[in-house]
């Protein structure tokens, strides 16, 4: 498996895989497309935001719980670029579940091996919900606070969460044909995602990139904007001028200079996509960094 797409999350330390992240976003596209192996749990505190996971589309609103499955694809957008969103975000090993005893680790291997799915989105009005945010709260209050033991509450909250989730949210069981299937189709996307992001400054047409995952141009436009969201043009379109942005903010190069660097020849259709996506011009994002 290709594994340049695979992002590489920060965990707090290697023999105890677990991370908090509390982070309200403002940039409308937050989170780029990436996977791991590790277990994630989501809620969101404030805002809206629009998930794309496993080539779903899943809108959570404020209370929402999302949960991503071991090396499920995903990324994430502000559903409204005014509004920012508040988001709490657990991510975890499988290791933190105790795969060392021989009864835990095969419960758990069938969801790392893509065997079974987890649900991704749980909402306020689930009955289980109450259960699950509560516990979460408290294994986020345990990490944080790390009053001596908290490992082992920690570890225990992490079992806990993931015995619920397993026995009330398995959403999908396949069998090993349906999960080669699908592994072949992840890995070409995978690799197709870091040729595009190697890449991205050339013109890749849909037909190059429709024969690097060797599908025909339908059937990759198709699954393409399953996975992303977006068609092919538009997130080509917002990879380039997220690049552009941070060339912008972190180099003295000019708008000219970092339009070709991006790969659009003209500096006027630059600019205009640039407005188009960012709701400001490329000349007012270097302003701005000069003021602060």
């Amino acid at each position: 498996m290709n594994r340049e797409l695979l992002e590489d999350t920060e965990l707090a330390d290697p023999a105890f895989p677990i991370n908090v992240f509390h982070t309200t976003f403002t940039r409308v596209d937050f989170l780029r497309l990436h996977w791991h192996e590790h277990f994630e749990l989501i809620h969101i505190e404030e805002g809206e935001a629009a998930y794309q996971i496993g080539g779903r589309t899943v809108i959570a609103c404020q209370g929402d719980m999302l949960f991503i499955n071991s090396g499920e694809l995903h990324a994430a957008s502000l559903t409204n670029v005014d509004s920012p969103a508040t988001i709490r975000t657990l991510v975890f090993n499988p290791s933190m579940l105790g795969l060392k005893e021989p009864h835990i680790s095969d419960i758990v291997a069938p969801y790392t091996s893509g065997l079974s799915l987890i649900a991704n989105e749980f909402r306020p009005t689930d009955p289980l919900y109450p259960q699950l945010k509560d516990t979460f709260i408290r294994l986020v209050d345990e990490f944080n606070a790390k009053k001596p033991g908290f490992e082992l509450s920690v570890r225990a909250y992490c079992q806990l969460l993931f015995t619920w989730l397993s026995r009330e949210f398995t959403v999908t069981t396949r069998s090993d044909n349906e999960i080669e299937t699908l592994r072949v189709k992840n890995d070409r996307f995978k690799e197709l995602f870091t040729y595009l992001e190697q890449h991205y400054m050339e013109r890749i047409s849909v037909e190059q990139a429709a024969a690097i995952v060797h599908m025909s141009v339908y059937h990759f436009c198709r699954i393409f904007k399953q996975i992303t969201g977006q068609t092919y043009i538009q997130f080509m379109n917002l990879y380039r001028i997220n690049k552009a942005e941070q060339l912008l903010l972190q180099t003295s190069m000019s708008v000219t200079e970092i339009a070709a660097e991006v790969g659009c020849s003209s500096i006027n259709s630059f600019s205009k996509l640039f407005r188009q996506l960012k709701g400001i011009s490329p000349s007012d994002v270097r302003r701005d960094r000069t003021r602060s």
